[in-house]
């Protein structure tokens, strides 16, 4: 059995139900399995969507391809089999609360591991999926008022976060990136009735740990929960190893995806990427320590410290930051080897496909405005 088999499993036995709104194009299961046979197109989304289906279409291989998120590189693409995710979906779809009865918001492309694992996991429970081809927050939230649930990185649902109330949401389900405190907080006041999970995982192995966001942990912004069931987290040298079944085709477990951490309580504390160390003439500087600092100022919606080469010390950085704040006031909330080598405001982060915070962009507009 492959993906395909799967759908057309699902579309016997539920033919007339909605499996796939994207704006104002709604597909049921029964229909979106003749677009698949016709491979017919569609509007961005519909059309990813088919051409995942129809590849697997009387082909013998249960292996697909997938890519990791190239959110400070060139992504990669792995093989995954069918079983690594298929024996996963129950254990996650219980922890993040998606059954027959969902009606999954999500956005972004298909061709990114987190968004194709919820779209397929969320068939699997014979929920349906609502989403659109527009980067429009206001058309967000227009669809995820029919919602039950909410699968977005972090950047995106900091878009969401303002207006009115909305009480219909059971669960949002979010990682790949760091949820702020003050992201947590807006997020519990726009959807009242949520249960707000956030994941750690990678494209080569899947999901590893999660926790709940809960008014007393929102700060603890590094602690990422404890491991999902058949799932190990192991700490060599600093390193996060992970021993799982679910990971992708020819990962050698325990494998690392090269992520600092340690384990306190039985949680997993996230201590960044290689990427997120900066060694500032001898000084050691976490980003995401620096980037949490000037996240919880008054005024600011979003930050992001990015590495550049210095040729006297080596690692330089700088800060990128949404919002209205005095520089004065970032420079005064870290310490001085903390303090931006260039405070930069922007409008808003570049983001990448799979929506998460795209620092290569960054780092090529620093050189843009160098030249």
């Amino acid at each position: 059995m492959n993906f395909y088999d799967l759908l057309k499993a699902k579309a016997r036995l539920m033919p007339d139900k909605i499996f796939l709104t994207v704006d104002e194009d709604a597909l049921t299961y029964e229909a979106f399995l003749n677009a698949v046979d016709n491979q017919s197109n569609g509007g961005n989304f519909i059309s990813q969507a088919v051409n995942f289906f129809a590849a697997q279409k009387g082909n013998p291989s249960k292996s697909f391809e997938v890519k990791t998120s190239g959110s400070t590189s060139t992504p990669k693409t792995l093989r995954r089999t069918f079983d690594s995710w298929l024996n996963f979906f129950p254990t996650q779809n219980k922890v993040f609360r998606v059954d027959e009865s969902s009606k999954v918001f999500m956005h972004g492309s298909l061709d990114f591991t987190g968004n194709l694992n919820t779209f397929l996991a969320v068939m699997h429970a014979g929920g349906s999926v609502v989403t659109s081809d527009k980067f429009s927050p206001k058309t967000w939230l227009k669809l995820i008022k029919d919602a039950t649930n909410i699968y977005l990185v972090p950047a995106k649902l900091s878009l969401l976060a303002s207006g009115e109330p909305l009480d219909k949401i059971r669960s949002i389900f979010t990682g790949s990136q760091v949820l702020t405190k003050a992201q947590s907080l807006n997020l519990m006041k726009k959807f009242p009735t949520a249960e707000i999970f956030l994941y750690y995982g990678a494209s080569e192995l899947s999901f590893i740990t999660y926790k709940k966001i809960s008014a007393a942990n929102a700060a603890d912004v590094h602690n990422l929960g404890k491991p999902f069931d058949g799932v190990t987290v192991l700490i060599r040298d600093g390193l996060i190893y992970v021993d799982t079944p679910f990971c992708a085709e020819g990962i050698a477990t325990p494998a690392t995806v090269g992520d600092f951490g340690r384990i306190e309580g039985g949680d997993l504390i996230f201590e960044g990427r290689g990427e997120d160390f900066i060694n500032r003439g001898g000084v050691k500087l976490s980003a995401l320590d620096i980037e949490g600092k000037i996240a919880t100022l008054e005024g600011v919606k979003a930050v992001a410290v990015v590495k550049v080469p210095d040729k006297v010390r080596g690692d330089n950085f700088l800060a990128y930051v949404v919002g209205s704040v005095d520089k004065k006031r970032i420079r005064q909330a870290l310490t001085p080897a903390e303090s931006p080598r260039d405070i930069i405001f922007v409008d808003a982060l570049p983001l990448n496909a799979s929506g998460k915070v795209d620092k290569k962009s960054l780092k090529q507009l620093n050189q843009l405005l160098a030249d």
